[in-house]
């Protein structure tokens, strides 16, 4: 299996992880939250045509250049159903606290898995930080992205609207107990990987 070109660009003021997985014929951006200009240059310089944006979950700086996106490429976009009304909530998304977002793309939803092109990608919704948070998985590269579900040494917050301290704590069960030692890509910092994190995050251990 040929390994996938991704580059990681930090975007917006909260400096969120977004992703392009680089494919002339069908690139897929991963989270473009902020600073669309800024990707659409990127894009172009490349000769690039986004096909698909993917969403790990609702929160506004995972998600708000991807009318700027849309309206260039004419891509679709999805997002589990869960976080879906998120997208047009800007006190679920929390962009009411900052800049509110009016996002107009007709975005759609995904129960667990997505067939796009060459990728087989399931949506492992993880919820905790939001209803509908998800590691989204590329099945056959055994790596996923993890939006704020997941970071090196540490997990995204679960003191949001749509957040559950209980919820969370299911969810860190759930990745615990996974055996694939999935590459991971975070919404925020470094890389790392699955096994690392279960070995080494303090949250799995508290």
């Amino acid at each position: 299996m040929e390994k996938l070109k991704i580059t990681k660009m930090p975007l917006g003021q909260m400096a969120a992880n977004c992703y392009i997985i680089e494919n002339r014929d069908q690139s897929i951006i991963i989270d473009p939250g902020a600073n669309g200009s800024q990707l659409i240059d990127y894009l172009d310089n490349k000769g690039l045509q986004i096909r698909y944006i993917l969403l790990t979950h609702g929160h506004f700086d995972h998600i708000g250049a991807i009318d700027e996106l849309v309206e260039k490429y004419q891509c679709q976009v999805y997002i589990h159903e869960n976080d879906y009304e998120m997208i047009y909530n800007d006190q679920y998304n929390l962009s009411a606290y900052y800049h509110p977002l009016k996002i107009k793309t007709q975005v759609s939803k995904v129960k667990d898995h997505l067939h796009i092109g060459q990728f087989r990608i399931t949506f492992m919704n993880l919820p905790g930080h939001t209803k509908g948070s998800c590691f989204i998985i590329f099945d056959d590269y055994d790596l996923a992205f993890s939006g704020d579900v997941l970071f090196k040494n540490s997990i995204g917050r679960y003191d949001f609207p749509t957040s559950s301290v209980e919820d969370t704590k299911e969810t860190l069960k759930k990745i615990y107990s996974m055996t694939s030692n999935l590459q991971i890509y975070p919404g925020h910092g470094e890389n790392t990987t699955l096994f690392e994190e279960q070995k080494n995050n303090p949250f799995f251990h508290a």
